[in-house]
């Protein structure tokens, strides 16, 4: 099974004086020394004996902050050799199609071919669509045409589009990728059922994110396959992106539940899960809306000081990597038993855990986690097929 290496720069101690607008007061730890942290963390990859680096798309807040995926990507496959990249994920709505089909071709050329994953999604956090002057309203709109453009991009010499949103006059790309495969390697990232038909019905390959539990990623990857079936397309596998922390400590003690909390903390604030009115009436978001952890999420402001989150909504615990590099590696078994994953990223900086300690995480992982997964088979299990086709088949891994 491949594993790869994700990294986001998280300035998860920002909250309180992000919320509280103290902008004449700068953040206690600068985002470039976070953003140069990750950074150091990415070049242990390739000697360590990862697979791959993949990169989010976030910016604005104190979540995340990696406005260009690509553009990152782009660095690790001028300093690597063997490492395969993927977008964890491009959050389509916010580029034009043109665009991105361009800097997807460019690193494909400046990677030898070597970005095979490219995620992509339709986003959720309102900050980050105001920032950028989209509506939200338009993001599943968006995101089709986005598709649409891509496939035409990556298969056809010439091509044109005439959508409600993009007008693309005849033309081509230029410089033209190397790999004539590109249009098979799109990912699909979703957290609601209309996404995740969409996207299946489209024949994207699901990628999930530990929001979770493992169970139900599972049931949704049937879901996926029962979609595909419909559409005469072969069963897939998803691929995972879980949040690690390898440690000598049982369970992570103390250390994991803060780190957890945090985390947790950060994914309601940075999208707004703590405010009710914060999908209400959106279009396209209907199922946030009704979402009753959100709506009772409590108010940011006092969330952003709030040591304790345990009933905010986040991470299940079920779908983390937690604990010591044996439980590590029976979650992983466990979970690619419950959801047929291909492959996996892991996630390796959570809340306020401090860039050398993910740091160690990573090699304590490298070393003894590492080499064991990545001798494992990840089939796909009969209970994530469609009712009827009990036998294991051959799936597309994506």
């Amino acid at each position: 099974m491949k594993v790869n290496l994700g990294l986001g720069a998280h300035n998860s101690q920002d909250w309180e004086r992000f919320h509280a607008k103290s902008w004449d007061e700068a953040p206690a730890i600068p985002d470039s020394e976070i953003v140069q942290g990750i950074m150091r963390i990415g070049d242990m990859a390739e000697p360590l004996g990862f697979n791959g680096i993949w990169a989010p798309e976030h910016c604005g807040t104190p979540y995340g902050m990696t406005p260009n995926p690509i553009q990152m990507l782009t660095y690790f496959a001028g300093r690597t050799e063997e490492l395969t990249f993927g977008t964890m994920v491009i959050v389509a709505p916010w580029w034009h199609p043109v665009r991105l089909a361009h800097q997807i071709a460019y690193l494909d050329i400046l990677s030898g071919g070597r970005f095979e994953t490219i995620g992509i999604g339709r986003g959720v956090a309102k900050s980050e669509f105001d920032a950028v002057g989209v509506p939200r309203e338009e993001s599943r709109q968006r995101m089709d045409e986005t598709l649409d453009i891509l496939e035409l991009a990556f298969t056809q010499e010439r091509f044109a589009y005439d959508g409600e949103i993009f007008k693309i006059p005849e033309m081509s790309l230029r410089p033209k990728f190397v790999s004539d495969d590109l249009a098979t390697r799109f990912h699909g990232a979703s957290s609601t059922g209309p996404s995740l038909e969409a996207n299946a019905r489209r024949g994207l390959t699901p990628l999930f994110v530990g929001n979770k539990p493992i169970e139900q990623a599972g049931e949704e990857v049937k879901l996926v396959n029962t979609f595909r079936k419909e559409e005469g397309l072969a069963p897939c596998q998803p691929k995972n992106v879980l949040f690690m922390y390898c440690t000598s400590v049982p369970d992570g003690g103390e250390m994991a539940q803060e780190v957890l909390n945090a985390a947790n903390r950060d994914v309601t604030l940075h999208y707004g899960f703590g405010n009710p009115d914060s999908f209400a009436g959106v279009k396209g978001y209907e199922s946030y809306a009704k979402r009753e952890g959100y709506a009772t999420a409590p108010d940011a402001q006092k969330l952003s000081a709030q040591k304790d989150t345990k009933k905010s909504p986040g991470y299940d615990k079920s779908n983390l990597l937690i604990g010591t590099p044996d439980q590590i590696i029976e979650r992983i078994e466990a979970a690619q038993k419950a959801c047929s994953f291909s492959e996996i990223t892991i996630l390796p900086n959570i809340g306020t855990m401090s860039l050398d300690q993910a740091a160690d995480s990573v090699k304590l992982f490298a070393r003894e986690v590492l080499p064991v997964v990545q001798k494992m088979d990840a089939p796909i299990h009969a209970s994530v097929l469609p009712d009827g086709d009990g036998d294991t088949r051959t799936a597309s891994a994506g």
